[in-house]
């Protein structure tokens, strides 16, 4: 019987060394909310949009990846063929007032608001639609064809208001 009383005697000591243990371990792990992974749904936001609006004065909202603005090259005035330009009569933006987009796969979107816009150029190869919204029009937001290499005028290019560009994406849709 002595025997059997130690037996007991160690199993409850270990059961409680145990539970100690388990405590601490437990109280160590991160809550459910913690473990909790980001969500996978993609939003779309435009990457680094808050530095693009200190810096270039622009606001990116969001988009598929296919439009994204890059560096106009060393002539700002004349971008390679291959880039969307975006020109801006708003000689306060801090970034200048041209704005080139670099236009991948067969279909894209992006959707923002330069302001002040005369001027879409199209890049070398596609017919790119130009969602924009003219001041002395406000309720009325147009969808303008912008042919390849071809410079479509809008807002006072077209001897309107002030325009805002609010969306560009191809292939082109009315």
């Amino acid at each position: 019987m002595q025997t059997s009383s130690w037996k007991r005697a160690i199993a409850g000591g270990a059961a409680a060394v145990l539970a100690s243990a388990a405590a601490v371990i437990v109280s160590q792990l991160p809550s459910l909310a913690e473990e909790t992974p980001p969500s996978l749904v993609e939003d779309y936001s435009y990457p680094g949009a808050a530095q693009v609006l200190a810096e270039r004065g622009v606001k990116l909202i969001k988009g598929d990846g296919h439009i994204t603005l890059v560096d106009c090259g060393s002539n700002p005035n004349n971008p390679a063929a291959d880039l969307i330009l975006v020109q801006s009569n708003d000689f306060t933006l801090p970034g200048g007032v041209n704005f080139c987009f670099k236009a991948t796969g067969a279909s894209g979107l992006l959707t923002m608001e330069i302001p002040k816009v005369y001027f879409v150029r199209g890049d070398d190869t596609r017919t790119v639609a130009a969602k924009v919204e003219v001041k002395d029009d406000p309720t009325v937001v147009e969808v303008e064809e912008v042919i390849p290499k071809e410079w479509q005028p809008v807002g006072v290019g077209q001897a309107r208001g002030e325009a805002t560009v609010l969306e560009l994406r191809y292939p082109f849709t009315s």
